[in-house]
């Protein structure tokens, strides 16, 4: 018998009516213990009092209770697993996990590559042609007016207006953007300022793409960007240079950051990175001054892997275009709003692999993982710390 618990406090996202749940649960007696959260002394508790063999991760989990590292003092001995429906790891320190308490750690692999590359190619494509900021003008500022979104084609860098918001809470948030160009008899050429407050737009076909990190998902972000774009693939990966004959597509090696060739002539940087001490900051200010006016950067990794206020820096000067960012630092608290109140970034709100067809696919893997473990004996199907 196995007992897995699955955290919750108001959501769970899982599908428990896939065959292999059933399986599981009626000829392996597995136990899947929703457990519903109250405080960190129940939770202690509770999965001692039972004996939990496994945690399912949740993002309840990580929201109410700080997910599993506040607790690991409190594993009771009978704790084998801890199986994550997503990529990233990083909430733990694996391979001490390993060593110190035998517990495995697993992910659902590459299996999500797919889904967030999807959401990359958005990014990028919104930030070379500033798509986000046209939304919002044919929504909240010239509501339905196509010629009145058209006019603010061709505004300057000084050309800095707010709008504001107000919630259904009261409170206010303050969005700044480009104003419209004046009309006059002179007529202005927009072939020569065919931009947003400065911001050029143009396409993403033919540029020069950077990849930090070159794992699954970064290799797919680069096939799809080669397929979609037809880019120049240039990535970095701490690991060494991926075979083409696995890659399926052309694509350069970097193989030292600190070198400004591998910089210099990139028209947008992605970060598909994990956060560890070599990733954090990796984009700041001496980096950024290596690249070319203009650059564009989006980051589907972690936000700690950027230095947000010298990227705001690098917005303000020009250095930076545009960016677009799924990740950001201090996602527990409060995003910086001075990311999201700015024409020039598209925000999302960490989305990366959110969508129904990912929740049924990571939920499968994750059984997969648990059967491995409990009934057949092994580490799981994607062991990240053995």
């Amino acid at each position: 018998m196995a007992k897995v618990i699955i955290p919750y406090k108001y959501q769970i996202e899982l599908d428990d009516n896939l065959p292999l749940w059933h399986d599981l649960e009626t000829n392996h007696s597995v136990q899947f213990l929703k457990y519903h959260m109250d405080t960190p002394e129940e939770f202690i508790k509770y999965i001692n009092d039972e004996q939990i063999n496994c945690i399912w991760i949740t993002e309840d989990f990580f929201t109410y209770l700080g997910g599993p590292t506040p607790y690991w003092n409190y594993f009771p001995d009978s704790m084998k697993a801890i199986v994550v429906p997503w990529v990233g790891c990083d909430f733990i320190d694996g391979k001490r996990l390993w060593e110190e308490k035998g517990i495995v750690l697993c992910n659902v692999g590459p299996n999500a590559a797919s889904n967030v590359s999807d959401l990359c190619l958005y990014l990028v494509l919104s930030c070379f042609r500033m798509t986000s900021f046209s939304e919002y003008c044919f929504k909240f500022i010239d509501t339905g007016d196509v010629d009145a979104c058209k006019d603010h084609i061709g505004s300057k860098k000084s050309d800095v207006i707010t709008h504001t918001l107000t919630n259904s809470e009261g409170t206010s948030f303050e969005y700044k953007y480009p104003k419209k160009k004046e009309r006059s008899d002179v007529p202005i050429n927009i072939v020569q300022n065919y931009n947003f407050g400065g911001k050029h737009i143009v396409s993403p076909t033919n540029k020069n793409v950077l990849i930090l990190g070159f794992g699954s998902i970064g290799q797919m972000i680069g096939k799809k960007l080669n397929s979609a774009f037809n880019m120049k693939i240039n990535y970095y990966k701490r690991t060494g240079p991926v075979p083409k004959e696995i890659l399926g597509y052309d694509a350069t090696y970097v193989n030292s950051l600190t070198d400004p060739k591998a910089w210099c002539d990139v028209d947008v940087i992605i970060l598909s990175l994990p956060s560890n001490p070599q990733s954090d900051n990796i984009i700041n200010k001496d980096t950024l001054a290596m690249c070319k006016d203009g650059v564009r950067v989006v980051n589907v990794g972690r936000g700690s892997c950027i230095n947000e206020d010298d990227l705001l820096d690098a917005l303000n000067s020009g250095k930076v275009n545009s960016c677009g960012l799924d990740v950001y630092k201090n996602e527990d608290t409060k995003v910086n709003e001075k990311l999201l109140s700015r024409w020039d970034v598209t925000a999302l709100p960490h989305m990366g692999s959110a969508e129904y067809d990912i929740v049924l696919l990571e939920t499968q893997i994750t059984l997969e993982n648990i059967e491995d473990i409990f009934i057949k004996g092994g580490h799981g199907i994607y062991t990240v710390n053995v």
